[in-house]
């Protein structure tokens, strides 16, 4: 993929990200969006390529957002009706068999929909090393199961 075309897809899933947590859609709004999405689209792009990172994804880990809100909500549920104190924190197997470029996209992505519910967030995911994540409560869907499926 080219600077520009990583760069363009970065700027246009980050300023979609701010856009979703408006609470009133104005131009100004949205033009600090562009401007902030832009921005930072370059720095991970930059970022990216200063450590060498390849990634290889693979499209069927979209499927991971399917089971987030539900994961939220089930989260957020179990975290007000308890209030748990302390946690676990597990340590879970991962693949083996991809390759680094693949298993690098996995624990990226990985990360960021484990840490986007409230009862997990994970602390650890070394390329040749477990998944330690700490958990305020666990149940369905498991989202770390699927995470971590091969």
């Amino acid at each position: 993929m080219t600077r520009l075309a990583e760069v363009t897809v970065w700027w246009v899933v980050l300023t979609a990200a701010y856009v979703t947590t408006l609470g009133a859609f104005t131009v100004p709004e949205f033009a600090v969006a562009a401007g902030v999405g832009l921005l930072c689209a370059v720095c991970a792009v930059a970022a990216r390529r200063a450590t060498r990172a390849r990634w290889s994804p693979d499209p069927r880990w979209a499927a991971w957002l399917v089971p987030l809100p539900a994961a939220v909500a089930a989260d957020t549920v179990r975290l007000l009706s308890r209030l748990p104190r302390g946690g676990t924190v597990r340590d879970l197997p991962t693949p083996r068999d991809e390759s680094p470029d693949r298993a690098a996209f996995r624990r990226a992505w990985g990360t960021v929909v484990l840490s986007s519910s409230p009862g997990s967030v994970v602390l650890d995911w070394p390329p040749d090393g477990p998944l330690t994540i700490h958990e305020l409560g666990s149940g369905p869907p498991h989202l770390e199961r699927r995470v971590t499926r091969p």
